[in-house]
């Protein structure tokens, strides 16, 4: 039996569907239950903050996906978002080692790269993250890291950002809501001089590499960068979504200096879009080395940035308009 945490996000959702088809028993932890949660699935209401919990849920578990999370503090506020993403890691690998877990596999964040200046980044980068959710995966990763000493077989991820239909990262939401749904005055906006590459990765995709870890003796320890193939510049990818979906929008211009000021004055407001992390992806280079990934797990994306977007606008046309 496995157990996945988080299973109510889009990677979790995408985890749960592949672990069905391939005909795994599913025990599955999250604050509560969606109405889509397909048939068979020992559901547990709960957070991994609640120790009793997960010493029941851990029992007779072979391997563990942890991806639940906070990745903002706009809503939990920054205490508990710290306590979950950190204390709650803690709580996971106690209970593994104490239930004598195989294997867990720990979705973290590209974010604990912070703002770099290289194009590609890879797992011996060092790690300066920026932003809240980066330093609190770093620091779930130096507690899966003792683990690993302790015994614990434990696998890392660092995904970019994940997009694809059912996803709410109000970055990509607010991209899709300008460019359909405001009649007269639909625009895509790029910030800057669109010249920047920001790499997105699609769930399955991530999905496919955790799968593949759990047979591969050399994932035991390891990092891996998770993200698409063939990124285009923000002017390039823009231009080549308009003309595939059929977007009758305009394109708009947001300056540097400009997309940063409003990033400072919607702060206080707690609005969820142009936050820190977002502004990062907009305006800097960030593109991860996904080699190790490839030739260790023998994994490849099979969605680049394009396809991405497409099929996003394609659900949320058919979901969301």
């Amino acid at each position: 039996m496995v157990l996945v945490t988080g299973c109510n996000s889009l990677v979790g959702s995408t985890l749960i569907r592949r672990l069905l088809a391939e005909g795994s028993d599913i025990r599955a932890i999250d604050t509560w239950k969606k109405k889509s949660m397909p048939e068979g699935i020992d559901f547990l209401e709960g957070t991994v903050l609640n120790e009793e919990l997960l010493m029941s849920a851990t029992e007779g578990i072979q391997t563990i996906y942890h991806l639940q999370d906070i990745d903002s503090p706009v809503h939990a506020g920054r205490r508990y978002m710290k306590k979950m993403n950190v204390k709650g890691t803690e709580n996971v690998l106690k209970a593994a080692k104490e239930n004598g877990v195989e294997k867990i596999i720990f979705l973290s964040s590209a974010e604990v790269y912070g703002n770099r200046k290289t194009m590609l980044i890879n797992e011996n980068d060092p790690c300066r993250p920026t932003i809240p959710y980066g330093k609190d995966k770093l620091k779930a990763e130096k507690l899966c890291k003792k683990g690993i000493e302790n015994g614990l077989d434990i696998t890392i991820f660092r995904p970019t950002i994940v997009a694809g239909p059912g996803i709410d990262d109000p970055l990509i939401l607010v991209i899709l809501y300008m460019a359909m749904a405001m009649g007269d005055a639909n625009r895509l906006y790029i910030a800057g001089d669109g010249d920047t590459r920001f790499q997105l990765v699609h769930p399955d995709d991530v999905v496919t590499a955790m799968l593949n870890c759990r047979k591969i003796e050399q994932s035991r320890g390891k990092i891996y960068n998770l993200g698409s193939d063939d990124v285009p510049t923000q002017m390039e990818q823009i231009i080549k979504v308009k003309e595939l979906a059929r977007l009758d929008c305009q394109i708009k211009h947001l300056s540097a200096s400009l997309t940063k000021f409003l990033s400072i004055v919607l702060k206080p407001f707690k609005i969820n879009y142009l936050r820190k992390e977002h502004v990062l992806f907009m305006l800097s280079n960030f593109v991860l080395d996904c080699d190790r990934a490839k030739k260790e797990l023998n994994w490849q994306p099979l969605k680049n940035n394009i396809d991405i977007f497409l099929e996003t606008i394609e659900w949320y046309q058919k979901e969301k308009l």
